[in-house]
């Protein structure tokens, strides 16, 4: 494990060239025409939702990602919370996650009034480890016929309670194995809801972060 973090660190230092001291997680950049495009945003009187700036992210994003389309949110805990709202995510439900992951992960899930339930990660993507879910779906949960839906619901034997989403998690831009995920949770009916805020610009089998899920 040791030798296994002590790589990504390394590389991480060879990445942004700085072999001592502390790597800030994020650092605010202005190098460009920041100043210039936040006067003409003022100007313009469109400061908040709507305007030509977040037309351009939106269209810009969606070309860069290969997504059918994006929606600017006001940050990234709103944008799962929605997410996980229109996924279906109830009161009193489950969401599955992963311990090793920004506190918005599981703040998302709780503002579904839903609890978060944590599954190991794998040492070399940090990111949910698809051989532990696979495992303890297994072993933990019981499909059930949903009388509203009339579809199967997975339900924790422990708990009682519905499994309706999984949260995996991109950590330090690291994809972790989505597809065998999204696999795994298609034979129980689990939609997932990727949480790539950490990972803009990092692509897995070709296919960029954001978009599986």
């Amino acid at each position: 494990m040791e030798t296994c973090f002590k790589e990504i660190v390394q590389y991480i230092r060879t990445l942004y060239q700085q072999p001592e001291g502390n790597i800030p997680l994020h650092a605010p950049v202005f190098a460009g025409n920041e100043k210039k495009y936040l006067a003409e945003c003022i100007d313009s009187t469109f400061v908040s939702l709507v305007g030509k700036f977040v037309d351009q992210f939106e269209e810009k994003i969606a070309e860069y990602t290969g997504a059918k389309k994006a929606i600017t949110c006001v940050n990234g805990t709103s944008a799962l919370h929605l997410a996980l709202k229109l996924t279906g995510v109830e009161p009193d439900d489950e969401v599955i996650t992963q311990p090793l992951t920004f506190v918005a992960t599981a703040n998302a899930i709780t503002y579904c009034g839903a609890d978060p339930l944590f599954i190991d990660v794998d040492l070399d993507t940090m990111g949910l480890s698809q051989k532990s879910l696979s495992a303890w779906l297994k072993d933990s949960t019981y499909q059930k016929i949903n009388k509203s839906t009339k579809k199967n619901d997975t339900i924790n034997k422990k708990s009682g309670k519905c499994i309706s989403a999984c949260v995996p998690m991109h950590t330090f831009g690291f994809p972790c194995r989505i597809d065998e995920i999204i696999e795994i949770c298609n034979t129980y009916k689990i939609p997932v809801v990727e949480d790539a805020a950490e990972s803009l610009g990092s692509f897995y089998k070709n296919q960029h972060t954001g978009t599986f899920g």
